[in-house]
């Protein structure tokens, strides 16, 4: 049995599936763009490997026995969850006759497990994963271009009748008030990855016995409430305005956040009397999908705890930290080169989903007069954003949110949706790509692109850009590079928040 081919043709995961099912004993070479890596067999149970930046362990530490088995164990475990997710390199799979005690240039025999892993054992739970982190993904990009009116995480800024203080960054706790358990689990675990301090509390009463202990404590805290928990009385569902009410009566009242699935102007009023900071419209209507719903209710932790709670805690509104995108007509091929290079170096530094999604877009502008950014959803594709002209003379990036492309049809889009693969070319005379067109009006474009954004393995989301009054698209390679590299910034993203914090990166002896 010889195997050997690209990771972008057969992924790993595939790899891994064949040779446990075989029950076949030999070493999977991986040579990705970062280094090598490589997983030796025993009939089909993975026994030993390595990657490219994890150094070997020493022969004496830690000493043999189960200790070391369950260090190698998990460093297995890990090497397997990060190399079923590349996204390129090449691989060869070699039959042998037994194990080896080295390979690549590594020793392998002081790391090597007797019985080994079934991989089969893993697999599940990686496909799993990995499916987890798509929709996670999606949900991520969908909140970073949430609008008023939406079911997802929108903003409003309340000002205070009278300046507070702001909270102490060197104490970033948390009362959390919620009703629903999977909430508090959810967006709680969120916030404590993200390092803040979380109390919780499932009704007015106990979110008053927290607030009251935290204060006699001298523990600055900020107040997330959601506004639709029963009151005490059970009179009404806005409890979280009773909170916000006791909270405004402390000695040193803590800023609050108030959540829910809909304000009315009434309820907006009365929340900034009670100095309510911020109000956000948290998930709803996803609850009859649960892994939807907590794939949404991830999103607004991580929301909170990048943007929204640093915000409340300071009591301003931050500026964008992304300066104006450059415009297309006037970027020549060394401005967008250059601007791309910046993208991609904040975008290693940082490869927060959030920014990673508006780098996209600041990206595709300097190559595009007129983009639209699509979410792929539910076997059709939905407008997020958008920017350059229209018809009607509205703004596109509202007009997006009323864009739906289906997919059960042939075209460029579930073309590239389905494949991964960009396209580019002459607008057709119908179908969705003609539809859309349609949609935001033609204005004299005849070409135009579509780009897919692909993350564990699946498009979440596509550009579109043409150029209105029959304008010439640039050459499109560094931008198609540019959107893959976010892509992997997304799925780096997501591993590194995945793996326990003794992981194959950091192996503690």
């Amino acid at each position: 049995m010889s195997l050997s081919g690209s990771v972008e043709d057969l992924p790993l995961l595939e790899i891994l599936q064949v040779v446990a099912f075989c029950q076949k004993t030999g070493h999977l070479t991986v040579r990705a763009p970062a280094g090598e890596a490589a997983i030796v067999f025993e009939r089909g149970r993975v026994v030993s490997g390595y990657v490219w930046d994890v150094p070997g362990l020493p022969h004496d530490r830690p000493p043999e026995g189960p200790g070391r088995e369950i260090l190698v164990r998990q460093r297995l475990a890990s090497l397997l969850e990060r190399l079923v997710r590349l996204r390129e390199g090449e691989f060869a799979f070699n039959l042998t006759d037994g194990v080896p005690a080295a390979l690549g240039g590594r020793d392998l025999a002081g790391e090597t497990l007797p019985c080994g892993i079934n991989p089969e054992e893993l697999m599940l739970d990686l496909a799993r994963q990995l499916d987890e982190d798509r929709r996670t993904a999606s949900a991520t990009l969908e909140a970073s271009f949430a609008a008023p009116g939406d079911d997802e995480i929108i903003l409003e800024e309340l000002p205070p009748e009278e300046p507070v203080a702001p909270a102490s960054p060197s104490e970033p706790t948390v009362l959390l008030l919620d009703d629903e358990p999977e909430i508090r689990r959810l967006v709680g675990d969120r916030l404590v990855a993200s390092g803040f301090g979380v109390v919780t509390a499932e009704s007015p009463a106990a979110a008053r016995r927290e607030m009251d202990r935290l204060a006699a404590a001298g523990v600055p805290f900020l107040l997330v409430a959601d506004l639709a928990v029963p009151s005490d009385s059970g009179a009404s569902f806005h409890g979280g305005l009773d909170v916000a009410k006791a909270a405004a009566s402390l000695s040193s009242p803590p800023p609050v956040l108030l959540m829910a699935e809909t304000f009315d102007d009434k309820l907006r009023a009365r929340a900034r009397r009670l100095g309510v900071s911020l109000l956000a419209f948290k998930p709803g209507l996803s609850k009859l999908d649960p892994l939807q719903y907590e794939a949404d209710l991830r999103a607004f932790g991580e929301k909170l705890a990048r943007d929204l709670l640093p915000r409340l805690g300071t009591r301003r509104r931050a500026a964008p930290a992304t300066p104006v995108p450059v415009r297309a007509e006037s970027a020549g091929e060394g401005a967008r080169t250059e601007l791309l290079q910046a993208a991609l170096e904040e975008m290693q530094h940082n490869p927060d989903p959030d920014l990673v999604a508006f780098l996209v877009l600041r990206a595709a502008r300097a190559f595009f007069p007129r983009v639209l950014l699509l979410l792929a959803k539910d076997d059709r594709l939905r407008g997020l954003s958008g920017f350059g002209p229209v018809d009607s003379g509205d703004s596109l990036d509202l007009l997006a949110r009323e864009i739906t492309v289906p997919l059960d049809r042939p075209s460029a889009f579930s073309e590239a949706v389905a494949t991964g693969r960009s396209w580019t070319g002459p607008l057709p005379a119908d179908g969705p790509l003609r539809g859309l067109l349609d949609r935001i009006g033609p204005m004299g474009a005849t070409t135009a692109a579509v780009l897919p954004l692909r993350t564990s393995g699946e498009t979440i989301a596509v550009l579109y850009g043409d150029a209105p009054e029959g304008g010439e698209l640039p050459p499109l390679d560094p931008l198609v590079d540019f959107v893959e590299q976010a892509g992997r910034a997304l799925d780096d993203a997501f591993l590194s928040r995945r793996l326990p914090a003794r992981t194959i990166h950091e192996v503690r002896l």
